[in-house]
């Protein structure tokens, strides 16, 4: 396996940390190789754990690295599959079972679990559902789309349109002046949502939920006590740019202003 920057090395390393203490013979490892396709659209789903991204260059090239802790002794066990329709990459965790054994239901309180980390080439259009898992993107270049349920999304360094989406999760992402001018868009039903910008970050803001809000900017809020979410709140930062959209039910929301040293410990 080729050992890049953030690449395949790397990553399985970083997904061993969290795979537990269990036993090493529990592990399969998966890797793959190939190029994205020609609809340059790439779409992971994991149901059984966290999801990694790092900018895998401009090779037009996926590189998916991926830990499977399997924990069932009847043969019924998880797989990685990569696979093409009309041009997109797929990339999913599925049960599998082997020769002759029935592919049964996950049972309740089955702990078997599979990581993923995705080198993404620039300029991919991406999806991502994994619904009880972190999704982690850092330095991605391509828009994106990040689906959870419980599982938090955190985004740093990220080239291009984003929405994230959470039921639970927190959602956080740290948007540097000059990383992207296109519009970035966080939902949560009950989720706490927190973005980071630059002092001189140039966006038109919108927050709304029935949570608390909390900003290190001015903003103008008004209160709709008949309807839910309840408070709506606008700001324009450094004379406004692209679409900036905070909105949850419930969750409480925060705007923050990236400090220096912040900034630089996430380089």
């Amino acid at each position: 396996m080729k050992n890049v920057f953030g690449g395949t090395l790397f990553v399985i390393a970083v997904l061993m940390v969290g795979a537990g203490s269990t036993a090493a013979e529990d592990f399969q490892r998966f890797s793959w190789k190939g190029p994205i396709g020609e609809a340059g659209m790439l779409r992971v789903e994991n149901p059984f754990g966290d999801v990694r991204l790092r900018h895998g260059g401009d090779s037009g090239e996926v590189e998916v690295a991926a830990v499977m802790q399997q924990l069932r002794p009847d043969g019924v066990h998880l797989e990685t599959k990569v696979f093409e329709i009309e041009g997109a990459l797929f990339v999913t965790v599925v049960w599998a079972s082997k020769p002759g054994v029935e592919v049964l239901p996950r049972p309740e309180g089955d702990r078997s679990r599979a990581d993923l980390a995705v080198l993404v080439p620039s300029g991919s259009k991406i999806v991502v559902d994994a619904p009880n898992g972190l999704v982690e993107t850092r330095g991605v270049h391509g828009d994106a789309d990040f689906r959870t349920r419980t599982g938090d999304i955190r985004i740093h360094r990220h080239f291009g349109a984003v929405s994230a989406s959470s039921e639970t999760g927190l959602i956080e992402a740290v948007l540097l002046t000059g990383e992207t001018d296109q519009s970035q868009i966080f939902e949560s039903l009950t989720g706490s949502i927190e973005v980071w910008v630059r002092a001189d970050a140039k966006h038109r803001a919108t927050v709304t939920t029935s949570g608390a809000i909390t900003t290190d900017f001015t903003m103008e809020i008004t209160h709709e006590d008949d309807q839910e979410p309840d408070k709506i709140g606008h700001a324009v930062l450094g004379g406004g740019g692209p679409e900036l959209r905070l909105e949850s039910r419930r969750g409480s929301l925060a705007l923050r202003r990236v400090a220096q040293s912040r900034q630089s410990r996430g380089q």
